[in-house]
């Protein structure tokens, strides 16, 4: 019965293209089949397959007793050119598809991606290219800069976009309250504690250069500049004038207000407009009233004031601000730089408001003490005999009591983070041209950027004690820190909370002095000279102070080593940050 089986299934598959070419009987052990053809032999059958020449076309199936080999050689065969005829139409459609796509190809990708790569192209021209108002006797450096502009890789230029972008979202990034670090006390942040506000810039206008002077005749009023003033002034006082290290504490008040009246008509900037534009005898009674203005503080003084007014004189200088402020502009710094602390009371802003004082309330609580500097200024310049304004036209005039009134407010100390994070992102969006000395039309392409570097200015000459040489620098500090005390003995009178600056029995006076140049100055002076490379002696008069207050401070404390070690760290740091960028503008 079983061959009758054998043969029933040989027969099956004798007309199909595969079938068994071996039957054979056994038994399974496991998965190993063990042939028995002693006890049962199917050779007799015509199995009508060959078996295979590859193995790998053979298919051996058991079932029981029973084993059969197939040959499926033509199965795979057939299933070898379908495979072929498969890969073939592929190929086919996709070169079809190729073909297709072909003439279409530039307007779906190529044309988007040129477009977007002029846009890499532009847009990096207006980050690194500055130089477009540059002189004719440059213009052949910078047609070479625009060639290499042209034949640098967009991607090249993309990834120098990326790292400018970096560095500006670094300052963005900053916070404007105090970042407590590891190695420092309480103590050591309470200058930080100053740090907030925002910035308000100066609504863009067209300042030309002269365009606040009226036309003078030869009948003019105007009078020239008044001996009694400039005249009488001692020859080696005007050469101390034109130093780094000019003294107005030392002055005389009758000296002090000379000066004044020389500094005003001497900016280098604007001395023209003064002279021509500027009655003598008004700039005198405007000098003398603001001096009278000021009240008998150690510090807020108009000593202070003069001194501001000599620091932006020089800096006006050095920086050759002529090239992109105009003499409006120059001659409006010179007299906030004399009204900027106007009636000041010795007193802070904090101290005002806490204590509900009468400025706080007509000010709203809104930099009452800048808002009444401006004030009192512009109430002196409406006296008839001081109006230093009497001669410039209406437009002009509005233009420079913005003007003022833009940098008197910017002196408040919660506009400082605001204002060095605005000048970081102008410095690093126009390295290039401020690097090369070529600044001067990015600043004055704008009148929001002008206004602004008025304003840094203005404030860094307010704050500039710390980047005077060490004997006026330690001098005028402490004249700083008296004020601050007398404040903190009235609060503790009142009952107040005492101020972190203001508590003498706490604060040490060097170590507030490493801490107020570490976080509030230093960035500044190395942005300031970032932007006009000519103030790097700023950097290296703050790099020597901020160490010399530091040797102050271990002789007076004798502090641990570790205590030492941790503000050796910092003040190591603040210098290098300081050396770095005195290179830069050496």
């Amino acid at each position: 019965r079983l061959q009758t089986e054998v043969s029933s299934f040989i027969s099956f598959y004798s007309d199909n293209s595969y079938g068994p070419f071996q039957v054979m009987y056994g038994e399974t052990t496991g998965d190993v089949f063990t042939a028995k053809p002693e006890v049962m032999n199917f050779t007799g059958h015509a199995f009508g397959f060959d078996k295979p020449r590859r193995l790998s076309s053979s298919r051996i199936v058991s079932s029981g007793p029973i084993q059969a080999s197939f040959n499926l050689a033509e199965p795979f065969k057939v299933e070898a050119l379908a495979n072929i005829g498969l890969i073939g139409f592929v190929i086919l459609v996709m070169c079809s598809f190729g073909l297709v796509m072909s003439s279409s190809i530039s307007v779906i990708a190529l044309q988007p991606l040129e477009r977007m790569l002029s846009t890499v192209r532009a847009r990096c021209k207006e980050i690194f290219k500055y130089t477009v108002d540059m002189q004719d006797d440059t213009e052949g450096d910078e047609d070479e800069d625009y060639d290499d502009m042209e034949q640098s890789s967009e991607f090249v230029l993309l990834e120098k976009v990326v790292v400018k972008l970096t560095d500006i979202l670094k300052i963005a990034a900053l916070k404007h309250g105090p970042e407590v670090k590891e190695n420092m006390t309480n103590d050591e942040i309470m200058q930080l504690n100053w740090m907030q506000g925002n910035i308000n810039a100066l609504s863009r206008a067209t300042l030309a250069r002269g365009s606040g002077k009226r036309v003078i005749d030869a009948e003019s009023e105007i009078d020239p500049p008044l001996d009694t003033s400039l005249c009488s002034l001692p020859p080696s006082l005007l050469e101390w004038l034109n130093t780094d290290n000019f003294d107005t504490l030392s002055l005389n008040p009758q000296t002090q207000g000379a000066v004044a009246v020389y500094i005003t008509n001497t900016v280098e900037g604007c001395s023209d407009f003064v002279r021509s534009s500027v009655k003598q005898t008004h700039l005198v009674k405007f000098c003398s009233q603001a001096e009278a203005g000021y009240l008998k503080n150690p510090f807020h003084n108009f000593a202070h004031a003069l001194d501001v007014a000599y620091s932006l004189r020089r800096w006006l200088s050095l920086i050759q601000a002529h090239r992109f402020i105009s003499d409006l502009q120059q001659f409006a710094m010179a007299i906030a730089g004399l009204g900027h602390d106007l009636g000041h009371l010795a007193l802070n802003n904090q101290y005002l408001i806490e204590t509900s004082h009468e400025l706080a309330v007509k000010y709203n609580d809104v930099s009452p003490l800048e808002n009444m500097h401006c004030s009192k200024l512009f109430q002196i310049a409406n006296e008839a005999e001081a109006n230093v304004f009497s001669e410039v036209d209406k437009d002009a005039y509005k233009l420079l009591r913005r003007c003022i009134i833009e940098a008197i407010l910017h002196t408040d100390v919660t506009k400082h983070n605001e204002m060095v994070k605005e000048c970081g992102m102008l410095y690093q969006m126009n390295s290039d041209a401020f690097d090369q000395r070529e600044g001067a039309p990015v600043i004055s392409a704008s009148a929001t950027t002008t206004q602004l570097m008025i304003n840094i200015l203005v404030h860094g000459a307010d704050v500039g004690n710390p980047m005077k040489p060490w004997d006026l620098c330690q001098r005028i500090a402490h004249l700083c820190m008296d004020e601050f005390f007398a404040q903190g003995d009235l609060e503790k009178e009142a009952g107040m909370t005492v101020q972190m600056l203001n508590d003498r029995e706490k604060v040490n006076r060097p170590n507030s002095q490493i801490g107020f140049i570490e976080f509030l100055i230093a960035p500044m002076v190395v942005t300031m000279v970032n932007l006009f490379p000519p103030l790097h002696e700023l950097a290296g008069h703050l790099g020597t102070n901020i160490a010399r207050w530091a040797d102050t401070w271990e002789r007076e404390t004798q502090p641990t080593q570790d205590a030492k070690q941790k503000v050796t760290v910092r003040v190591d740091k603040v210098v290098a940050n300081l050396k770095a960028a005195s290179a830069r503008g050496g």
